[in-house]
C-alpha cells in the first residue's frame, strides 16, 4: 500500500498545473527552435539553387571567353581583330569605303495637297 501511495504522489506531482506550465513553456521554445532552423534551411535551400545557376552561368562565361582567348591567340584571329576594330588593311589589298547618298525625304504637306477639300476639311474636323 504504501508504494501505491508513492506512484500516487509522483503522478500527482508530475499532472500538477506547474509542472504542465512548466512543460508546454518548454515545449513552445523547443517548437520555436525548430520553426527558426525550418526557416534558415529553405533560405539556404533557395540560396544554394541561385548560387547553382551562377555557377552555371559563370562557367559558360569562362568557356566562351576561354574560345575567345585561344582563338585571338592565332594570326587569324589577331588579323581579324585589328581589321575590325582599325578597318586596317595590308599592304597589298586596297579598300573601298561605299557611301549611299541621301536622298530627300518627301514632306508630308506635299501629300496633304494631292487629297480632295473635303478630305482636308475632314482631318481638320477630326484631327487626323
Amino acid at each position: 500500500m504504501l508504494e501505491f501511495n508513492k506512484k500516487k504522489k509522483l503522478r500527482k506531482a508530475l499532472y500538477s498545473p506547474f509542472v504542465l506550465i512548466v512543460l508546454a513553456i518548454v515545449f513552445v521554445l523547443l517548437l520555436r527552435g525548430v520553426w527558426g532552423v525550418y526557416n534558415k534551411a529553405q533560405f539556404s535551400a533557395e540560396n544554394l539553387l541561385k548560387d547553382q545557376g551562377e555557377l552555371s552561368r559563370l562557367i559558360e562565361r569562362e568557356k566562351s571567353l576561354t574560345a575567345s582567348l585561344d582563338y585571338l591567340r592565332t594570326e587569324q584571329g589577331i588579323e581579324s581583330e585589328i581589321r575590325t576594330k582599325f578597318r586596317a588593311v595590308k599592304d597589298d589589298e586596297k579598300l573601298a569605303v561605299i557611301i549611299e547618298d541621301e536622298k530627300p525625304v518627301p514632306a508630308s504637306t506635299t501629300s496633304a495637297e494631292k487629297r480632295g477639300f473635303w478630305t482636308k476639311v475632314y482631318a481638320i474636323m477630326f484631327g487626323l
